[in-house]
């Protein structure tokens, strides 16, 4: 190569390596070194005051999610999960646009979560107002109709419903009106 563009090129390189020492060396230079992070005399740690913020146990217009830990504790664990395992293999089962007399078509959803209980197990049933539990309505007898679908699913696999903890919905509204209207039709009988 020819000296004119070789002494450049080094000179450039030269020139990188001056800066980039510097600046590392100026960088070092700015941060404090390990022993002035440690206090030499003990100090006492300061005490800091909370003032106890209300925690809100709901949010206006925003319904409540289902409990699950009263569910759990409302059947025995044991004999749940032996039912549940009767039928967990088949999981999900789902039946839609299934047709009420009410003409309202519902859509039932047997499956579990991660997060539920391991006995538990979920019976949703959708396209039904649970808001309404009058036990006249629509909804309540489109309910009806669907849980007895279901309840041939569960006896496809010989599962006691009276045994099995059943969660009805993520909303403890639903959990509520569901509960009522099996307890009321005696839908587990």
């Amino acid at each position: 190569m020819n000296k004119k563009i070789l002494i450049p090129i080094i000179s450039v390189i030269i020139l990188f390596f001056v800066f980039l020492l510097i600046s590392i060396l100026r960088y070092r230079s700015e941060r404090p070194s390990f022993l002035e992070t440690i206090p030499l005399f003990s100090q006492p740690t300061p005490k800091v005051t909370r003032t106890i913020v209300p925690t809100i146990t709901t949010i206006p217009g925003v319904p409540n999610q289902t409990n699950l830990e009263s569910i759990a504790k409302a059947k025995d664990s044991t004999k749940s999960l032996v039912e549940k395992n009767k039928i967990f293999d088949a999981l999900p089962i789902r039946e839609e646009d299934f047709s009420t007399s009410a003409n309202i078509k519902t859509t039932i959803n047997i499956y579990n979560l991660l997060y539920d209980p391991e006995s538990a197990l979920r019976v949703e049933i959708y396209g039904i107002n649970y808001n309404n539990q009058d036990i006249n309505s629509k909804d309540a007898l489109a309910f009806k109709e669907s849980f007895l679908k279901a309840k041939q699913f569960f006896s496809k696999y010989q599962v006691n419903l009276n045994s099995l903890q059943i969660i009805y919905g993520n909303r403890q509204y639903i959990q509520d009106t569901a509960t009522y209207w099996v307890k009321t039709f005696k839908l587990l009988d």
